[in-house]
């Protein structure tokens, strides 16, 4: 039980052994802590990934996180060892937040935190937070505020058009909580590009938040 802001919370920890690159997996331990690794990711609500602060985001690292935005499962990235890093003017968490990001693309919505594990600087700041992307992942919005939001994203920045004809979104709605999804009822389904589909969940984030939560936006026919 964690006794958070909000009060008593039942938590379920669990932890994994540390991956190294595939191409080092040789050993069935090694293969067997990989697999671990996976199933825990699969079971989960929430995935806190535990990043070096002296070696920074690697390539595995990237790949879980990619992993698990493709399960929809919540995102917390904490950065660890902080205490040992030993020029902080340098290389101040500002930077290195910045490097992280660019190498993770258009996850920027998964929440950073610096911490250090030896030493328990913000160690219970990465439960809090974890426990904050789990609210957000199981958040439901009504529908009447939701299709107002969308309308003013579309008046604001209409669809390109489909072959000659005007894209309308006609109705929008979330049909599904934790993971979140949301579906838009349009004439032209396959005429919204991945740039516009980008543009409606900033719109979303913008206003509803879901920080560290993967979201889901369905096109369909209507």
């Amino acid at each position: 039980t964690w006794e958070g802001p909000d009060g008593p919370r039942d938590v379920v920890l669990v932890d994994t052994a540390g991956l190294r690159k595939k191409a080092r997996v040789k050993e069935n331990v090694e293969f067997y802590s990989t697999l671990r690794t996976e199933r825990a990711i699969q079971s989960c609500d929430v995935a806190v990934l535990l990043v070096d602060a002296e070696r920074g985001l690697e390539a595995q690292d990237a790949r879980v996180l990619r992993e698990a935005e493709q399960l929809k499962k919540g995102l917390v990235l904490v950065v660890n060892k902080w205490d040992l890093v030993s020029d902080k003017e340098t290389n101040t968490a500002r930077d290195i937040e910045r490097a992280m990001r660019e190498r993770l693309g258009l996850m920027d919505y998964v929440p950073v935190l610096f911490a250090s594990a030896l030493t328990g600087q913000r160690a219970e700041k990465t439960i809090d937070l974890a426990l904050q992307v789990y609210d957000e992942r199981e958040k439901r919005i009504p529908t009447a505020e939701f299709n107002e939001v969308i309308e003013k994203a579309v008046e604001r920045l209409h669809p390109p058009s489909y072959r000659g004809s005007f894209v309308r979104i006609k109705y929008a709605s979330q049909v599904r909580e934790a993971p979140p999804v949301f579906a838009f009822f349009c004439n032209h389904p396959q005429g919204v590009k991945e740039s516009y589909r980008r543009y409606l969940e900033n719109q979303i984030r913008d206003k509803f938040g879901f920080v560290g939560v993967p979201l889901t936006l369905s096109f369909k026919q209507k």
